[in-house]
């Protein structure tokens, strides 16, 4: 049953009307109801709601048939159960079955409600998966929000003027899951061998998952990048690009609709520009231009995404670099109106009028937290327009920030570990700890092997191993493929191992608290 008033409707369209709507969440039941009304002809009215369910369904992962995104919380609970109960009941009664075959079945039914399954695994986990109701939970969970905001980017409802990066209901569910995400980490507690104990919370307070750690890091590591260029004789370039005009859902001055958009998503998009730079480095390699540096991906006020990318590079052969991105960027409609001026930005960074860290700094802000800004690009409040962007990023699985080229950020982690009396007998490994604890990334990448050093050249590369349970000593399994599972201890320095990871965390068991009258 909508919550939408029809009364206005034709009494013979309103079970019709009501049946339409109801698919969809109360929001965008208002929107489509709008535009319902103001269709003049009653036919043409109709054949909207009709068109539009059929048309949608062909852009989400669902077959418009089972299509339904009015789903709460307790609903989605229950259909989850349902689905692995559906699986659980097929896979007991198929034990004269192949798994092969009961495991592929399972997948091809998972498929039909738009829930994809990583073939590779064993089929034993598969299916332990499919028949797992939490698994389908967290599926469905994502499955769902990328299907309401898919269709609230259809429907125009994310733009500057509506809801900018993200719709109005994006942000407010991405809001209350972290608020969720919180209340369960800082109810979680984790105690060690030395006895301390800690809030998951507390824990993740102290890691990158932290925003203003998470900005410091990228910065320190910008700044390293700029400064051992200086060294080198290198170039800063910020090089900008775009999707072509199909894949903008609306302008950014009025928000009203592009006639040229081609039913793209942001996701869409922002695989388009994955092949693009594919293809770009993939020139370059072939070229044999190096280069090093940071890419950023945000979104357009639509949520259309775009990338900046900071590169360092010899001066010579900056020139080249530019042209070949511009070829790539300019591949797809170079002729529409505003591509040659648009597309493909370069701006070269003097060193002499600002610094690259410094002229990258507003973007890292903007995409983490906003804090460090006084308006946004488009007059938003700052710190808001940074939720809706980890929003944004949240429901299509885009990285916001990638490092390109340099050593391994994880032994740069795992040195920030490593304890004085544990270097004190090897002079590398003394200044690769000390370059970490002083956050000084140059001497960092010099000590590795310098910023165009091969991963197998390094001085030092990730160690991972077994991991151990604390009660037992038997290896750790991983919950649903019951294979043993490696996880970060250190670092390899030649053929020798450097434990950074002595303190062995057990999770306490969850006490509920009791209330008294």
């Amino acid at each position: 049953m909508t919550n939408i008033n029809i009364s206005t409707v034709i009494r013979d369209d309103q079970d019709f009307v009501k049946e339409k709507l109801s698919t969809f969440p109360y929001e965008i039941q208002k929107i489509l109801f709008r535009e319902y009304c103001s269709i003049k002809e009653r036919r043409d009215a109709n054949l909207f709601l009709l068109n539009f369910e059929e048309h949608i369904g062909q852009k989400l992962n669902i077959k418009p048939s089972l299509l339904n995104l009015n789903h709460d919380e307790d609903s989605l609970r229950e259909y989850a159960d349902q689905r692995a109960h559906i699986c659980t009941v097929y896979s007991a009664s198929s034990n004269n079955v192949n798994i092969n075959e009961i495991c592929s079945n399972l997948i091809n039914y998972a498929n039909t409600y738009g829930i994809s399954v990583n073939v590779n695994g064993n089929p034993q986990g598969i299916v332990k998966r499919l028949c797992d109701p939490l698994w389908w939970l967290r599926k469905f969970r994502r499955s769902l929000t990328r299907n309401i905001e898919t269709v609230q980017h259809h429907l125009n409802a994310v733009n500057r003027i509506k809801g900018i990066y993200a719709s109005d209901w994006l942000a407010s569910q991405r809001r209350n899951q972290l608020r969720r995400h919180e209340r369960s980490m800082s109810s979680t507690m984790f105690t060690n061998n030395l006895g301390q104990s800690f809030s998951l919370k507390e824990l993740s307070d102290k890691s990158v998952s932290n925003p203003q750690i998470r900005k410091a890091e990228l910065m320190v590591r910008i700044r390293g990048f700029e400064d051992i260029s200086k060294t080198l004789n290198h170039e800063a370039l910020f090089l900008t690009i775009t999707c072509p005009s199909k894949y903008h859902r609306s302008f950014s001055r009025s928000g009203d609709s592009n006639p040229k958009w081609g039913g793209y998503t942001p996701l869409d998009a922002q695989n388009y520009l994955n092949n693009i730079w594919q293809r770009i480095r993939a020139k370059l390699d072939r070229e044999n231009i190096r280069f090093y540096g940071f890419r950023v991906a945000e979104p357009n006020h639509d949520g259309t995404p775009h990338w900046h990318l900071l590169l360092f590079v010899n001066v010579n052969e900056s020139k080249l670099l530019t042209e070949i991105c511009k070829e790539y960027a300019l591949m797809k409609d170079p002729n529409e109106k505003g591509a040659q001026e648009h597309r493909f930005t370069v701006k070269r960074i003097d060193p002499n009028k600002g610094s690259a860290t410094g002229y990258i700094a507003k973007y890292i802000s903007k995409n983490i937290d906003g804090s460090d800004l006084d308006t946004g690009i488009y007059g938003e409040n700052p710190v808001t327009a940074a939720e809706r962007v980890n929003a944004w990023a949240s429901c299509w699985g885009i990285r916001q920030f990638q490092q390109l080229g340099g050593p391994s950020v994880s032994v740069w982690r795992e040195a920030r570990r490593l304890k004085e009396h544990q270097t004190e007998q090897n002079k590398a490994l003394n200044e690769l700890r000390h370059s970490a604890d002083t956050s000084n990334w140059q001497a960092f990448i010099k000590i590795m092997g310098g910023v165009f050093v091969k991963r197998k050249d390094q001085l030092a590369r990730p160690l991972y191993d077994y991991t151990r349970d604390n009660e037992t000593g038997e290896l750790s399994q991983s919950y649903y493929d019951e294979e043993p599972t490696k996880s970060i201890k250190g670092m390899l320095l030649g053929n020798s191992k450097i434990i950074t990871r002595f303190l062995k965390w057990t999770r306490q068991a969850f006490r509920q608290k009791t209330q008294f009258n």
